[in-house]
């Protein structure tokens, strides 16, 4: 029943926004807002072949664009409308910018979880404090055609983690009531943007 109002709360205060497009000041892409059905779709596989056409690296290119202007540090094609299985991520030294193609992810439980405080950008205003995991198994394609694979910890296993959920239709919201809360955005404004 808590998750039933904590979500209506979350659907009613963004009901200015509707099925909105959030767009920053010199950014290519709009970012969609919570509600709109992409964001609830689970994303296509991008064919090996397609992610060398001049269309597709540019889309990479756009979402590099919008993720620094909105001064986000992670950002799926979905938030963009684009029902593709690819997300950006960037977070200063920490977490080099990195494009992230048909990622496939294994939560490593034998690390446990912490509690991490998340913002999304599709969800303007809002924070939720969310149970992830320590180190999660990240295998993916860059957008050079690279198969690589890596072992995730701290912040960008976070960030991964919050971006591969959107791939699979899944935001910060229905995470509530397996150790999540709301937390009011005036208390947190540093919480990053994923």
């Amino acid at each position: 029943m808590n998750k039933l109002c904590i979500l209506l709360l979350l659907l009613c205060s963004s009901a200015s926004y509707g099925h909105a497009l959030r767009h920053f000041a010199g950014t290519p892409l709009e970012i969609i807002t919570i509600g709109h059905p992409t964001l609830r779709q689970v994303a296509q596989e991008i064919p090996y072949a397609d992610i060398f056409s001049e269309e597709m690296q540019k889309f990479f290119d756009d979402m590099i664009a919008t993720l620094k202007k909105s001064g986000g540090v992670g950002l799926a094609a979905p938030q963009v409308n684009v029902a593709k299985r690819v997300f950006v991520m960037h977070s200063g030294r920490s977490v080099p910018l990195t494009v992230v193609i048909n990622p496939k992810v294994r939560y490593l439980e034998q690390y446990g979880k912490k509690n991490s405080l998340e913002g999304c950008l599709s969800i303007p205003g809002k924070r939720v404090r969310v149970k992830r995991f320590k180190r999660i198994q990240l295998d993916y394609i860059n957008r050079h055609g690279d198969f690589l694979s890596e072992e995730a910890t701290g912040f960008k296993a976070i960030i991964a983690q919050h971006e591969y959920d959107h791939l699979n239709g899944v935001m910060i919201v229905d995470l509530i009531g397996r150790g999540s809360k709301l937390v009011e955005y005036k208390n947190y404004v540093s919480v990053p943007q994923m």
